[in-house]
């Protein structure tokens, strides 16, 4: 990283970013330029950093992680300060690389990996989820933890440093 000043490894403080975060961008292997899509996700960081994603049961990224499961995931909040003393922008982002799994419906897995997608998102667990017919795929990103990196434009160090200030409104 070119500003080591910038890079994030705490847990706790990678933790807080994806919890201010709506939404990851999963990069996939395909050909001679990535397919990145933007997902909704759920996200448990113990031993590994963890994301659940959902997916229709066919399509063109399953091909694709059938043909190479490696993935890269990121995701951020930024905010522009314009017109202030400290003109410029601000933002905490989260970079990883993993592998990329379904997960089996009749795994008990299954329904944990819903648990903690809509947790995270502040939702109940539809309970079509179980019914027969329901034509949904969960997805599994696994990232090592050496291979999750965060980043901030001014060193985060603490967790009170990690929400973003408010943007500069000068009429208030």
């Amino acid at each position: 990283m070119y500003h080591a000043d910038r890079e994030i490894r705490d847990k706790k403080i990678i933790m807080a970013i994806l919890d201010m975060c709506d939404v990851i961008n999963v990069g996939f292997f395909d050909g001679e330029y990535p397919y990145v899509l933007p997902l909704n996700y759920g996200y448990e960081f113990d031993s590994d950093l963890v994301f659940y994603t959902h997916h229709a049961v066919e399509g063109y990224k399953n091909k694709l992680v059938e043909n190479n499961p490696k993935v890269c995931v990121v995701t951020h909040k930024s905010v522009d300060h314009i017109n202030s003393d400290n003109s410029g922008h601000d933002y905490r982002s989260v970079m990883a690389f993993g592998e990329m799994s379904f997960i089996s419906r009749e795994s008990e897995e299954y329904g944990k990996a819903w648990e903690i997608l809509c947790g995270c998102n502040g939702r109940k667990v539809p309970e079509t989820v179980f019914a027969p017919g329901f034509k949904v795929l969960m997805g599994k990103i696994v990232c090592r933890p050496e291979n999750v990196i965060g980043k901030a434009e001014h060193p985060v160090t603490t967790l009170d440093q990690v929400p973003l200030p408010k943007p500069f409104n000068p009429e208030k």
